[in-house]
């Protein structure tokens, strides 16, 4: 085939995000307003992206060598009468060069390319090849290689041109899906409100549409996040400043902790949590108790609405890996809410911090229900977005906050 001749890197890569596009707007509302917004838009992302052709060159081959008959009447080095056809023996070899990347990219081609055109070439699974021929009377090695080394820099210069395209398309398409997504979800939430407030009962299936793009560029399926079973319903959400303020509160008592090491040398986990519910319920007044966050078991503070809980953090000492991930499954344990928001906070009385926060940001990221990292810092917080298997389309919420307090030891 002729490659990089069966449209333009513009009008293909254009097409594929109008694609998606008209997937996310296809979307069921309920299945929007149930999903993890950040599952979905990965899954569109992966959806989106392209992954670039590289042409490994340095590991080229010949794959084949055949006899065949090569046409010499145009070399003027030959006896050759005008007008006559004569034909010698030769050789073909077909070179082989491994690449990478959706070989789709193979039949496009790029906003800037050569005008004098391309060799030939067959796309197989995992590299392609081309045929270079020459009359067995006549063979230069050193011909053979320019031609060789020709067609293999024409078909380099168009894939570099193509990865261009590729780049900025894969840099576009999140903010382009992001913008999708939000309208979306948007719109489910206006139609799903719109509805109900009819009051008329509509009978639901049982199953949810799914809507699928061919996509044949790779193999690697892409599938579309899980959400629970049942009828959307709304929940009580703990705004993100709320909990921005709640985690600068918290984070306050690290000066609290630096100015008067000795009142908390001696203190255990559920002590030192009773500081930060005193700074905490400083900060906050509730409509029934006068605390807006309680101690519920030993270590933990919450807020809790209609028995389930919207805000919890989960203090312990710092003893290594496998103790955090078991601290992590408790504070796990606890979450109901749709758009809980949390935090572990962790008591180091070993005096290596960056080291702590570091295991601490390796177990986080290991997790099976880790999605995002939104933040990590060796010196400071770290946030995650977790999903529970059990829980799908729930996204938490979880900063992990490290203290040093000191030993009396």
């Amino acid at each position: 085939m002729h490659p990089f001749r069966d449209g333009d890197t513009f009008g293909t890569l254009q097409n594929l995000i109008k694609k998606v596009k008209e997937e996310i707007t296809s979307l069921d509302n309920e299945y929007v307003l149930k999903a993890s917004p950040v599952e979905l838009e990965q899954y569109f992302i992966q959806k989106a992206h392209i992954n670039p052709l590289i042409l490994h060159v340095n590991e080229k081959y010949i794959k084949d060598k055949t006899g065949t008959k090569i046409d010499v009447s145009r070399d003027f080095m030959r006896a050759v009468l005008p007008g006559e056809r004569a034909l010698v023996s030769g050789t073909n070899l077909k070179i082989a060069i491994p690449f990478e990347g959706d070989s789709f990219l193979w039949r496009i081609r790029a906003s800037t390319f050569s005008v004098s055109g391309y060799p030939e070439i067959e796309i197989l699974a995992n590299e392609i090849v081309f045929n270079v021929s020459f009359p067995d009377d006549s063979v230069s090695t050193a011909k053979l290689n320019s031609e060789i080394d020709r067609n293999i820099k024409s078909l380099s210069n168009a894939v570099e041109y193509l990865k261009r395209d590729v780049d900025n398309h894969n840099k576009s398409a999140p903010n382009i899906i992001q913008q999708a997504l939000e309208q979306k979800l948007k719109m489910a939430k206006s139609t799903i409100g719109a509805i109900e407030g009819l009051g008329i009962p509509i009978k639901r299936t049982s199953e949810i549409p799914t809507f699928k793009i061919p996509v044949q560029r790779r193999e690697a399926q892409v599938i579309r996040p899980a959400v629970a079973s049942g009828k959307y319903e709304p929940e009580p959400v703990l705004e993100e400043k709320e909990y921005t303020y709640i985690l600068e509160i918290l984070r306050s008592m690290s000066l609290v902790i630096e100015r008067n090491p000795s009142s908390f040398a001696s203190l255990d986990e559920e002590a030192i949590r009773d500081h930060f519910l005193l700074q905490l319920n400083g900060h906050y007044e509730g409509s029934a108790t006068g605390e807006t966050f309680n101690a519920s078991g030993k270590t933990d503070i919450l807020i809790r609405v209609s028995d389930r809980n919207v805000f919890i953090a989960e203090c312990k000492f710092w003893h290594g890996s496998k103790a955090f991930n078991e601290a992590l499954d408790q504070l796990l344990s606890y979450l109901t809410w749709r758009d809980s928001k949390c935090a572990l906070l962790i008591f180091n009385r070993t005096k290596d911090s960056s080291s702590v926060r570091q295991k601490m940001h390796e177990v986080m990221e290991s997790r099976p229900e880790h999605r995002r990292t939104l933040s990590h810092d060796l010196t400071g917080d770290s946030q995650y977005i977790f999903i529970k298997q059990s829980d799908p389309g729930r996204e938490i919420y979880i900063t992990t906050q490290l203290y040093d307090v000191p030993s009396n030891k």
